[in-house]
């Protein structure tokens, strides 16, 4: 439980700094994509396109938000999703055996 808590509060994180740095429909579509994501990893048989377009979304968020805040500021986020980062690295390493 501990885990999901973590992610939970990642996943809150994120969407905070991106309403602030971005805007309210970017925070929506990022938790959109991560909670997506975490439905097709809890049953990964129904990996599609739709996924790899979710992780593409979670990454272009995090493209975008790099070139806004300062390079301290940017690994400071990255060290404080470490669990949805992992999430992404093993949906994509199991959409590709599909």
């Amino acid at each position: 439980m501990i885990s999901l808590e973590i992610l939970r509060l990642e996943m809150n994180y994120l969407k905070q700094i991106i309403e602030d740095v971005i805007g309210c429909k970017a925070s929506g579509e990022i938790v959109e994509a991560i909670q997506i994501l975490i439905l097709y990893f809890l049953n990964p048989k129904n990996y599609d396109t739709f996924c790899l377009s979710n992780l593409q979304t979670i990454e272009h968020y995090l493209n975008q938000i790099q070139q806004e805040l300062e390079p301290y500021e940017y690994e400071s986020l990255l060290n404080n999703i470490s669990a949805i980062r992992i999430l992404m690295k093993k949906v994509k390493t199991e959409v590709s055996k599909y």
